[in-house]
């Protein structure tokens, strides 16, 4: 028998995990016991695994939480820098493979999205990440659902929906000037600053855990979408 709306709604309230997202310049650790969160930052030249054992170390200390006590591990599996990615799915692998728990992979241009939605108040977004090689990788996302799937795009040769107006959100519409001038007439705001975090992304690693979608340590794999090139 499935679990009755109360039942879902205690789950969540008392939803105990911890998030890893390192797919931009600014590195992020979070953890949440239902609405209690802890969260540490990093700059990318400390984009290392000591750092974030480090970090996940203290938020764990700050909710007086055991790795054991986790229901799972979510990581920002991509798309984004490869280092970063790589870096972000060891760690993830190890910890979940030691506690004996799952892990959730979510897209790191979901999490952008995420951010864009709660500190702008914006329902379709389109999130855009730098892919260097003059290249970018973006989405667009409403209401938390997929409208156009993460993608690898030519800022220079790629438009959205004429009719499709958006939230511009991530640094990746700054280092692409001309996806941003082919997108002038439907970008309704912007914040080109805003970066994927690990707090927007405990309300995406909820939500996917509570609808099974879960993998072993194994399979906690990153999405390059483009692989031909580490950096």
């Amino acid at each position: 028998m499935g679990a009755s709306v109360d039942d879902q709604q205690n789950d969540r309230s008392d939803f105990k995990c911890l998030a890893i997202e390192m797919a931009t310049g600014v590195g992020s650790v979070a953890a949440c016991v239902g609405e209690r969160t802890s969260s540490r930052e990093f700059p990318e030249q400390a984009l290392q695994s000591r750092e974030i054992y480090s970090a996940v170390r203290d938020v764990l200390n700050d909710l007086e939480l055991d790795l054991e006590a986790l229901q799972c591990i979510a990581f920002g599996c991509g798309p984004g820098a490869f280092t970063g990615l790589r870096v972000a799915a060891a760690v993830s692998q190890a910890l979940a493979y030691g506690a004996g728990i799952p892990v959730v992979n979510v897209s790191s241009l979901a999490v952008l999205a995420a951010g864009a939605a709660r500190k702008h108040q914006v329902d379709c977004i389109a999130p855009c990440f730098d892919a260097r090689m003059g290249e970018a990788y973006l989405a667009v996302y409403f209401d938390g659902q997929t409208a156009v799937a993460d993608c690898l795009v030519d800022p220079q040769n790629f438009h959205l929906p004429s009719d499709l107006h958006f939230f511009a959100a991530g640094p990746g519409w700054s280092a692409c000037p001309d996806l941003t001038d082919n997108h002038a007439a439907q970008i309704a705001g912007m914040d080109f600053s805003l970066v994927p975090s690990a707090v927007d992304m405990l309300v995406l690693a909820a939500e996917h855990f509570h609808s099974g979608l879960t993998v072993s340590a194994e399979q906690a794999l990153p999405n390059y979408i483009r692989d031909k090139v580490a950096y």
